[in-house]
Order: structure tokens, then sequence, then C-alpha cells
């Protein structure tokens, strides 16, 4: 557990990682946009000339009514597009103030904020999935320097009972709860300050579960997403090296 010293400071995270850590999480909750399709009208008819009239028959001489032209035919419509997803950016064609990836580590992304600077803050990322595959939470550590040493953000559903807070569990260890910090409009988010003896059975355990509990649902309904920890330390040691030009904040001193 945490010194309120050690919680204040979590809440003094740089204005750097902290606006590159909502940005990201506004824009890379899960679903690629789809590029529009766009049609080419098709091209009128052209109009055949009109037949030029006859010259006036001769008197006492038939002359045979001069036959239509054929129509020309229309021209085919090309066929629709369908509809395709569009390509994740990458590092290398990514716009400023957009996020790739830029490494994977078992179940862990690597996910940085292109910058004009060059200087990309990056987050160690993964999203959370229900039994049945679909996407519900978002994990998302950034590095720290002190006692803390990282500071993961959960964001859940906006119908989260926010009373109940958040709880995770390694492996089969104790399961610890945490509060809510608020709302926003991409869900409710919690911080938790990561100090060396939580970080270390992330590191070394297999999986963590994370419980929250649906607003006006009982006790005994939490709902329970797996964490993967596959990649963990090696994403750590990667974000370590990723962010090293970044200063990220220090814990206050002891006194």
């Amino acid at each position: 557990m945490h010194g309120p010293k050690e919680e204040n400071m979590v809440n003094r995270t740089s204005a750097t990682l902290t606006a590159a850590l909502l940005a990201m999480a506004v824009s890379a909750s899960g679903v690629m946009a789809q590029d529009a399709s766009t049609e080419t009208p098709a091209q009128p008819a052209a109009e055949a000339p009109a037949a030029e009239a006859p010259a006036p028959a001769a008197s006492g001489s038939e002359t045979p009514a001069a036959e239509a032209p054929a129509a020309a035919p229309a021209a085919e419509a090309p066929a629709a597009q369908a509809p395709t997803l569009a390509e994740p950016p990458t590092e290398e064609n990514a716009q400023v103030g957009q996020p790739y990836a830029k490494s994977t580590h078992g179940d862990w992304t690597l996910r940085c904020m292109k910058t004009q600077e060059g200087k990309d803050p990056c987050e160690l990322y993964q999203l959370l999935k229900d039994q049945e595959g679909a996407p519900v939470a978002e994990a998302s550590i950034i590095p720290m320097t002190g006692n803390v040493q990282a500071v993961i953000t959960f964001i859940a559903p906006l119908e989260t009972d926010l009373q109940a807070g958040l709880g995770m569990q390694i492996d089969a260890g104790k399961e610890a709860r945490y509060p809510f910090m608020l709302c926003a409009r991409v869900g409710c988010i919690s911080r938790i300050g990561l100090a060396d003896g939580e970080l270390a059975p992330m590191k070394r355990g297999k999986a963590a579960t994370i419980s929250v509990l649906p607003f006006g649902a009982p006790k005994e309904q939490l709902v329970k997403l797996p964490m993967s920890l596959s990649g963990f330390t090696a994403g750590m040691t990667a974000l370590a090296e990723a962010n090293k030009d970044i200063a990220a904040p220090a814990a206050a001193p002891q006194q």
C-alpha cells in the first residue's frame, strides 16, 4: 500500500505523459475506421445523331424510309468497391498526435504517440476482453521514478459501479481493490501507483484478474477480466528504453 505522499505523486504525472495517455485512450479503443467507399457514376449514353431527312422523292418514284441508326450501348457503371479496413498507422507513417504500435511483447503492445519533436511518449497497453472475446476495458502503464516505479491506468465502461471500485489479483494471490478517479467520455478511470513490491509479482506472474461491478448489479455478479502477463517484463524493459529521453515524474522525497 502507498502512503499519502506516494499517492499525491501519482496524481502529478507529467503533462506530456498524461496528455499522451488520454489521447491514446480516446483514439485506440478498439475499432479500425473504415475507408468510405466511392462510386464512379455511370456516364450517360451518347445520343445517337438524328437521321437526316431524305431529299424529296421525284414524282412517280418511291424512296424507302431511312433506317434509324442503332442506339449506342449505355456505358456500364463500374462495380462499387467494397469497404476495406484502414491499415493501423506505423511509426513511419503516423501523423503528429496519432498513436502507433511500436512493438509487441507477448500480449502487451508498446504504443507511442507521434510528436513534432520526435520524442514520442510511450505506454505499455493491453485490451481486456470478457469470456466471449468482447472488449470491455483497457490497461496501460507509464514509467515513473522514485518509490513508485510505474502507474497503471484502467479504463472501465461508463456503466461501472464506482463505489465498488476496481479489483486486481495476481495469479492466486490476494485481491486488492482500488478506487476510481473519475469518469470521462472514454470511460471510468482508475489509476494505480505500482511500487517495487507490486511490480515484482506482475513480472514473475502468469496472469492477473481485473474485476469490476456493473452499476445496479449485486456484488455476486462481479465481471472478472483476465489480464495476461505474458511479455510484461520484456515490455517494461522496452517501455523504459523508449521513454529514456522523456522526463518521467519522480516520487516526493521521504522526510
